[in-house]
């Protein structure tokens, strides 16, 4: 946009030029008096202050967001068929609204919110081994926490399933059988039960003979 409109392309030039403590004054100046805005038929009036080119890069962000064409801005010169929308997943976060509103759905990572999801609690249990390196030192201090969570989940998703083939470790269930606790047999069921044996069963065939 700041190559058609010149005022946008003129604030730019300008902010681009200050040295970065100058444009973080700009920045936190505005901030505080967009936060006494009013709207005048529909148009927002920002009181003035010390922003220096703020206003007008945040009015021609505006109009193009208002026309639909900031996110084509932001994905310009990918490929046809790009995937790439780290632009405008970087412009989405950069705020506090989205994380809030993140934050008020329990979805944010220390709240194990990659098992959660909106309005169903406890959401998808079956996410937890990924979920748990987010939580596990060092690896949640770590700024790759996301690379790490992905092979760390693949290297344990493996070893579950080899779990059957690793001596040892597939005579557990043999060795502390534990699903005796939650899981018995048809016969002694019936037999706790105090129930009869069906007629024609082996057990009914070896009573009557």
């Amino acid at each position: 946009m700041a190559a058609t409109n010149h005022p946008v392309g003129a604030a730019l030039a300008t902010y681009n030029s200050a040295t970065p403590a100058q444009q973080q004054k700009w920045a936190t100046a505005y901030g505080n008096a967009v936060t006494k805005v009013k709207f005048v038929n529909g148009t927002p009036v920002v009181p003035p202050a010390s922003d220096g080119p703020v206003p007008a890069m945040m009015a021609g962000e505006l109009t193009m967001a208002q026309s639909g064409a900031l996110d084509t801005d932001l994905l310009a010169q990918r490929q046809f068929y790009g995937t790439d929308f780290t632009r405008p997943l970087l412009f989405i976060a950069d705020g506090q609204y989205y994380a809030g509103l993140a934050q008020s759905m329990h979805l944010t990572g220390d709240q194990w919110g990659v098992m959660n999801e909106t309005g169903s609690y406890p959401g998808q249990p079956w996410l937890w081994l990924y979920q748990l390196w987010y939580h596990v030192a060092p690896f949640n201090n770590s700024p790759n926490v996301d690379v790490w969570a992905v092979y760390l989940t693949g290297i344990a998703t493996l070893l579950l399933l080899a779990i059957p083939f690793i001596p040892g470790l597939r005579d557990i269930p043999r060795l502390i059988p534990v699903h005796r606790l939650i899981w018995r047999s048809p016969d002694s069921g019936q037999a706790a039960a105090g129930e009869e044996t069906p007629v024609g069963s082996a057990t009914a065939g070896q009573s009557r003979s």
